[in-house]
Parts: structure tokens; C-alpha cells; sequence
């Protein structure tokens, strides 16, 4: 079983969680979310790997990677919480 570990930048301190969709949900009930970068690729193997960065309105931001089934389904709830046509660029 895998587990999602989250370091805030700036922070010693990590957080666990049981996956990366867990982490995002706590960081949205938690933060007020001001802007998602997500990026989607397939690694040589085939497995698919998810890498979502978190900006929260204090500046604060927060990494998320997932492989896998995972990973297509963090890429989607992260699109489904800052659609990509309101995100900052």
C-alpha cells in the first residue's frame, strides 16, 4: 500500500495521508486554493504519473504525485477543483 507523503515548502514537518486524492481533498477543505498546475505523462514503463502543485491564498504550496489509476484520477479532481481556463498563468 502506498502512501501519500506532503512537505510544504519551507517545512520540516511531513504529512501522510493514505493517497494523493485524500491530500488534495484535505488541502481544499483546509485552503483556500488560488491556483492548480497539473501535469499528466506516461513514463517509459507505461505507468501513468500524475504531478499536481497546490497554491494556496498564504503563498504556500504544496506538491502532489501519484502513478498509475491514481494518477488519472488526481489529475481529474484537480481539474474538477480549479477548472483550467480559471487558473492563473
Amino acid at each position: 500500500s502506498l502512501m501519500c507523503i506532503i512537505v510544504p515548502v519551507g517545512s520540516d514537518m511531513p504529512t501522510g495521508y493514505g493517497s494523493s486524492i485524500e491530500a488534495l481533498h484535505d488541502l481544499q477543505s483546509s485552503n483556500d486554493i488560488t491556483d492548480i498546475t497539473t501535469s499528466l505523462a506516461v513514463l517509459q514503463n507505461g505507468i501513468e504519473y500524475s504531478f499536481v502543485e497546490v497554491t494556496c491564498s498564504d503563498g504556500v504550496q504544496y506538491g502532489l504525485q501519484a502513478y498509475g489509476n491514481e494518477a488519472l484520477a488526481l489529475n481529474k479532481a484537480a481539474h474538477e477543483i480549479i477548472p483550467t481556463e480559471q487558473r492563473i498563468t
